[in-house]
């Protein structure tokens, strides 16, 4: 005889939550809207030690992310439709290991710019801004601003001029 499902108690959901880190971020979407709230990160990065940056869950592969707004009401996020993401400097995220950097300004296609310090992983034989640019296959790239940190979009740069 088959049973029916039984129905989960509130108090039984939390056995199956998986640990978050919260992190403050500024969303700036296409169109011009600016959102604030918090992302979940996980408390463990896969890649390197430490909890997991902004920029590894904006890069993952999944379309949305959940956005914490004031009082806690989520909403989601295309990651398609975010131009840029700002957040403050914590100790894991200032580590470049080596990392080269270059001074560009940055257009994007609503006409809008920003100028500061591109992260450049490249590789050793490949060591330009042009290759970082068309090697690289991050939908966000990370921009040092005089503010801190701040993901770009890719998919949203129109242009973007090397300062010397």
């Amino acid at each position: 005889m088959n049973t029916p499902p039984r129905a989960l108690r509130p108090d039984s959901i939390s056995e199956y939550r998986i640990e978050k880190v919260r992190r403050r971020v500024t969303i700036a979407l296409d169109g011009g809207e600016t959102l604030e709230g918090d992302v979940f990160l996980q408390p463990a990065a896969r890649y390197r030690h430490g909890p997991q940056d902004p920029a590894e869950l904006f890069n993952e592969p999944e379309p949305f992310l959940p956005l914490a707004t004031p009082g806690d009401r989520s909403i989601l996020i295309a990651k398609a439709q975010v131009r840029s993401v700002q957040f403050q400097d914590e100790d894991a995220d200032t580590d470049l290991g080596g990392v080269a950097e270059a001074e560009v300004e940055v257009t994007f296609t609503d006409g809008t710019s920003t100028s500061g310090a591109l992260r450049l992983e490249t590789r050793a034989d490949r060591p330009r801004l042009l290759d970082f640019l068309n090697d690289d296959h991050q939908r966000f790239l990370r921009l040092r601003l005089p503010s801190g940190p701040c993901l770009i979009n890719r998919s949203k740069i129109a242009k973007v001029r090397e300062r010397r």
